[in-house]
């Protein structure tokens, strides 16, 4: 039995059926740091506050802040931004995860004027 198994998954493979299953839902496709960065962006609830496209608080839209922000201001605005701007009503989001912060940096700085 094990000989006959070891022959099917040999041949399986051989013949190129693996990669066939696995791109017929068998694995996901890997995360991007932008599709991570959206759904940190949305978790958070940002959109309660700022808008993306038109989408969310348009009173604080984010479109191009790629363009207006380097990466460590943003990283500081959504870390600390009473230190950027000592009357914003941002809340500070100290406690977000590395991970989660990062990619949503990325995503951010992502963010420029077409």
């Amino acid at each position: 039995m094990i000989r006959n198994l070891s022959v099917a998954l040999s041949l399986w493979c051989a013949f190129g059926l693996a990669p066939l299953a696995l791109a017929a839902g068998g694995a996901q496709p890997a995360e991007t740091a932008g599709d991570r960065g959206v759904k940190v962006y949305a978790a958070q609830r940002c959109s309660m506050c700022h808008s993306i496209e038109g989408k969310g608080n348009k009173k604080t839209p984010l479109d191009g802040v790629g363009d207006r922000l380097k990466r460590e201001e943003i990283r500081k605005y959504i870390v600390s931004p009473r230190e950027m701007k000592a009357d914003t009503k941002m809340k500070a989001y100290a406690n977000l995860p590395e991970k989660d912060l990062e990619a949503l940096v990325d995503y951010l700085a992502g963010l420029k004027k077409k």
